[in-house]
């Protein structure tokens, strides 16, 4: 089975892109796969230029944890393993609230993270992402 292309994660990009617009702010987009590998990541012009690797991190973030919205992991981002595991990716992974895991069914295929707005704008946004290519 294929996972996520270049043509979904472009096409997730601009519907995230698209959300953001609609919400009035200026955000950064990132496409894993399941494994964490970036397939594609994007900034909306006026954006930071950091928003892309924290986008990325948040995506990392969910399917380092088997497919968690980034925001649930927040409370376990304290305890030893969390802890060893970021430390282990020496800061690709950011359990902050913006990012959604991309399921077909039970598997998981990747995620998608958003960062430059509030977690909740952040999450709207990639949840967007992920229903325009599930």
């Amino acid at each position: 089975m294929v996972g996520i292309t270049l043509l979904n994660g472009m096409k997730a990009l601009e519907a995230g892109f698209q959300r953001a617009r609609e919400l009035g702010i200026i955000v950064a987009v990132s496409v894993v796969d399941a494994r964490g590998d970036l397939i594609v990541s994007a900034r909306m012009d006026g954006s930071l230029w950091w928003w892309t690797e924290t986008s990325r991190a948040k995506a990392f973030a969910s399917v380092a944890y088997g497919g968690m919205k980034s925001g649930d992991l927040m409370d376990r981002s304290n305890n030893p393993v969390s802890q060893a595991l970021m430390h282990m990716h020496q800061g690709r992974i950011a359990p902050q609230q913006g990012a959604v895991p991309l399921f077909r069914g039970a598997v998981l295929f990747g995620a998608i993270g958003t960062a430059g707005g509030s977690g909740a704008e952040d999450e709207d946004v990639s949840a967007m992402a992920v229903q325009s290519i599930s």
